[in-house]
């Protein structure tokens, strides 16, 4: 019996899912002023508060051997308000994140851009890396991160597929859609594409 429950809490530790790397908060500093009645002053105290994702939209693009890849992430009003308090070390984690995420590639030449009258910070890259040979692609990169698959995740699943692949679900109860866009119309398994 105490073999069974070792192997039940076991099981549980190492199957738990875990949540989605690109679900992860970021953390971020807000100064807060407290009054001391007494004394009639005002102190402040910095607090870590998460600034959590209503919403993302990730696009990639391929052109030859770079993929082009632009994550539009939505925030409340208020989230959004202590981004653009800290927006250095918000955009630094952004950046940090999405490196820490992706699989056997390379990133680089990072560009975001924040848009206040959507409350939404535009995260633009390359991806070097994914190209296995001519017109052919590895998306495994983001598909393994999030524990997707081409085949059983993304639209359309069967023929005719036309020139790109989407997914719109929740991942991590984040409202999250996905485009694989490629110049061609195309044929694939449950991590590769190539020209049809």
């Amino acid at each position: 019996m105490v073999l069974i429950a070792i192997g039940a809490v076991t099981f549980v530790i190492n199957y738990t899912k875990q949540p989605s790397p690109i679900t992860q908060p970021i953390k971020l500093p807000v100064k807060e002023k407290i009054s001391v009645p007494e004394e009639g002053e005002r102190l402040e105290s910095v607090k870590i508060v998460e600034i959590e994702k209503i919403k993302d939209e990730i696009k990639t693009e391929v052109e030859g051997e770079l993929i082009k890849y632009q994550e539009e992430s939505f925030y409340s009003t208020d989230d959004f308000s202590v981004i653009l308090g800290n927006e250095d070390e918000f955009e630094s984690q952004l950046i940090e994140r999405l490196k820490g995420m992706v699989i056997g590639v390379e990133v680089s030449n990072f560009e975001i851009n924040l848009n206040q009258s959507k409350k939404t910070a535009i995260l633009k890259c390359e991806i070097k890396g994914a190209m296995y040979a001519t017109n052919q692609y590895n998306m495994h990169f983001l598909l393994g991160a999030l524990n997707l698959d081409l085949w059983d995740d993304f639209k359309p699943y069967q023929p005719p597929y036309g020139k790109n692949l989407t997914y719109e679900e929740k991942i991590d109860g984040v409202p999250t859609k996905i485009i694989f866009e490629f110049p061609y119309e195309l044929s694939h398994c449950h991590e590769h594409v190539w020209p049809k």
